[in-house]
């Protein structure tokens, strides 16, 4: 015989506590997954250029998560109006008088027409090729378009197109002007090569820094535009070396050609 209160049976000892059995529960049923909805576009095409100057952070993830081409269109169309103006000061700027004066401004003026033509057609093609390596460069597991990449890298030409501005000011403001006899053809040539040099010195004087600034924007830019397109998977810092590496390598071959 035991009591209740007993805990072990006096006699051999055997637990007499009865641990109960656990109820089973019901599994919770599955909760619904709330998915984030899409991104809208915040700003407008003209909103977009004023906040790339105000605001890049808002403005380049506006840009990478609802890319669009058409603002780097309007980009390569004012870089084209000021190549245009520049050629046209550089005309302005350096006048053929004597003998062979007016036959040399015609072919000048016909040569100047082609180049800006090419010039155009580079342009286009140095923002498809920058677009691919950047696509690939800054992936980083994200496996993001090329058309997203080509918007961020287009948007972020519209530091060349600020600073296109500003250096026809001031070339218009520090180059001199030059006045080429055509009489002696020989003569003619050896003040156009002097009058280049002086122009070499002037771009490496005042052109060169604001290049190199005007790279540091770009590339800032374009470093945002990747960080967000990337789903953040790519750093800024990572972003920003692959733009300015970019850049930098375009302004030594630009230097290089250059006339």
């Amino acid at each position: 015989m035991v009591s209740k209160t007993d805990r072990y049976c006096r006699t051999c000892g055997t637990t007499l506590i009865v641990t109960p059995t656990s109820i089973p529960t019901a599994p919770l049923p599955p909760q619904p997954v709330i998915e984030a909805p899409p991104y809208q576009r915040k700003f407008s095409l003209v909103q977009r250029f004023y906040k790339l100057v105000i605001a890049p952070s808002e403005a380049m993830k506006d840009i990478a998560l609802t890319p669009d081409y058409t603002g780097y269109f309007v980009i390569v169309a004012l870089e084209f109006v000021f190549l245009v103006l520049s050629l046209a000061m550089v005309m302005q700027k350096i006048q053929f008088v004597g003998t062979y004066g007016d036959q040399i401004t015609s072919i000048l003026s016909g040569m100047l027409a082609v180049a800006a033509i090419i010039a155009l057609i580079v342009i286009i093609i140095k923002w498809l090729v920058k677009s691919l390596i950047v696509r690939y460069a800054g992936d980083s597991g994200s496996n993001w378009r090329f058309s997203t990449a080509a918007s961020v890298s287009g948007y972020a030409y519209i530091a060349d197109v600020v600073f296109a501005i500003i250096g026809i000011a001031i070339s218009w403001l520090i180059l001199p002007t030059f006045q080429v006899d055509t009489t002696d053809l020989n003569a003619a040539i050896q003040q156009m090569n002097d009058y280049r040099a002086q122009v070499n010195m002037l771009k490496l004087t005042f052109t060169l820094p604001f290049n190199l600034i005007g790279i540091i924007w770009k590339s800032y830019l374009g470093s945002l535009g990747t960080h967000f397109g990337t789903n953040e998977k790519c750093s800024i810092l990572m972003g920003f070396a692959i733009f300015f590496v970019l850049s930098l390598i375009g302004l030594l071959i630009s230097f290089t050609i250059s006339p």
